[in-house]
């Protein structure tokens, strides 16, 4: 009986410690859940404009910019213009000294006259047999050859008057009255501003990727920041060897004529625009194994890992073709301490 009893007494004791044991395990296992949860932020995945852009540096110049200069040279005569005065496609701008030019081409106007009156006389004696086809045909090629040396003293006589080849404003006028121009040397600078050109370079790796015709959004810090839109007028069919990017220029009217040649611009290349793209920003996006993007979002409390495919760019966002959609709760803060199926508590 005795015996009954203290068995009776173990088996109590050992029930016990069991117990015992069980919820201090329990517990335990509690507490190293509750250790586990990492404390992160979430977004709600929607829907988004993008417009999918190239950022590049360009330079603006005129549309029209010439240096001219003197085909004959010679003394300078007079200016018909003065600096910041504007022209129109044609007027005269400055006149050379042109007495000798003028002379010879007075000269050789008069040959001219001189074998074409004589052509017509003799005409009547070839007409009556009276002189051979060979001495009528000498007197015609004489005619032409007197003719031709007319025209060309007075090309030379046109070019003592520099003109403007277009429309445009007189920007700089170099030798003075007196002075002589040599032949080739410039004497003046004309520029068309109404319209201008924004030359930018872009990168070979985006050489197949802007077309003509394509989109520009063109911004001028130094006018606070005026932003224009236009298109591509452009684009270059080689590469640069020093740089290896690709020349494109995008032509604008320029209003009010604020832009002036040489400025600095920041010009976007629109590539694309979609307007429900997937749009998430680069800094929660991570890469491993080199080649493999991945996020993570919280689905029922529990971080779970998506393998993203990659598409355009805006600013600092990255468009994702795949892996997200919308209504996703994507983890933007404390992802990286996660890995897939980690618990997670969603901080408010």
């Amino acid at each position: 009986m005795i015996l009954s009893k203290r068995i009776y007494i173990v088996i109590i004791y050992i029930m016990m410690f069991l117990i015992f044991s069980s919820c201090k395990k329990s517990d335990g296992e509690n507490n190293e859940q509750k250790i586990q949860l990492v404390n992160v932020g979430i977004e709600t995945i929607k829907p988004a404009r993008l417009m999918d852009a190239i950022q590049v540096s360009g330079t603006v110049k005129a549309y029209e910019d010439a240096n001219i200069s003197t085909e004959e040279g010679g003394i300078i005569q007079e200016w018909k213009v003065k600096k910041g005065q504007s022209v129109k496609k044609g007027d005269v701008i400055v006149s050379l000294n042109d007495d000798v030019i003028k002379a010879g081409y007075d000269a050789a106007d008069a040959q001219y006259k001189m074998a074409e009156l004589n052509l017509e006389k003799q005409k009547e004696v070839y007409d009556q047999q009276g002189i051979s086809e060979l001495q009528y045909k000498n007197l015609e090629y004489s005619r032409d050859a007197a003719r031709a040396n007319s025209d060309l003293m007075k090309a030379r006589w046109d070019r003592t008057q520099i003109r403007s080849p277009f429309d445009g404003i007189v920007d700089n006028i170099i030798p003075n009255v007196g002075e002589y121009a040599p032949p080739g040397v410039p004497v003046a600078r004309i520029v068309n501003t109404t319209k201008i050109k924004i030359q930018a370079e872009v990168s070979e790796l985006y050489s197949g990727a802007i077309p003509v015709g394509s989109h520009a959004i063109v911004t001028i810090d130094v006018l606070s920041g005026i932003t224009l839109k236009g298109n591509v007028a452009f684009v270059g069919s080689t590469l640069s060897s020093a740089n290896r990017s690709l020349m494109v220029e995008i032509v604008l009217h320029n209003i009010q004529q604020k832009l002036k040649p040489e400025m600095i611009a920041k010009v976007k290349l629109l590539r694309e625009t979609k307007s429900n793209a997937i749009l998430v920003s680069e800094n929660v996006v991570q890469l491993v194994d080199r080649d493999r993007a991945i996020v993570y979002v919280e689905n029922g409390g529990k971080a779970e890992e998506r393998t993203l495919k990659l598409g355009g760019r805006q600013g600092n966002m990255v468009e994702i073709l795949d892996g997200l959609k919308p209504g996703d709760r994507l983890i933007v803060t404390g992802f990286q301490k996660l890995v897939n199926g980690t618990l997670v508590s969603v901080s408010q």
